[in-house]
């Protein structure tokens, strides 16, 4: 009894290790597989999709020509902020400098985000940054 499962433990462990199993011949398979990763069911359509036009000349510099335009000249409550960006909203340019800037509407119609700019009152959450000198005090 104790042989008998024996032998049949053994052909189940080969069966297991990718081989075929023929009565109680053991025909070991190759383990070498050939991946194939094109996709020739498409014929060349994904190839020349993603192939360069060369009909429209020389390629240009990826991104913005030129870059954005900094301003250098800000501050805000004293504490100078690097990589303003002209055209940026009080709010982000605050935040660069870390200084919050309580805001609850977004569009000015409520006040919160009043600052002075240059002396001046202006809503933070619709005005935006200056090419020339900027002094931002929070009220």
């Amino acid at each position: 009894m104790f042989r008998s499962s024996l032998s049949v433990f053994a052909v189940a462990l080969l069966a297991s290790t990718s081989s075929t199993v023929t009565g109680f011949s053991v025909t070991p398979q190759s383990s070498a597989r050939q991946v194939d990763t094109s996709l020739d069911m498409f014929g060349n359509a994904f190839k020349d999709a993603f192939s360069n036009d060369d009909t429209l000349g020389k390629r240009k510099n990826e991104g913005l020509s030129g870059g954005p335009n900094y301003n250098e000249n800000v501050m805000v409550n004293g504490k100078p902020v690097q990589g303003a960006v002209v055209g940026q909203k009080l709010t982000v340019v605050a935040g660069r400098a870390r200084v919050k800037i309580p805001v609850n509407c977004q569009k000015g119609d409520c006040g919160t985000c009043m600052v002075k700019m240059n002396g001046r009152k202006v809503k933070a959450c619709q005005t935006s940054l200056g090419s020339g000198k900027c002094n931002i005090q929070t009220l």
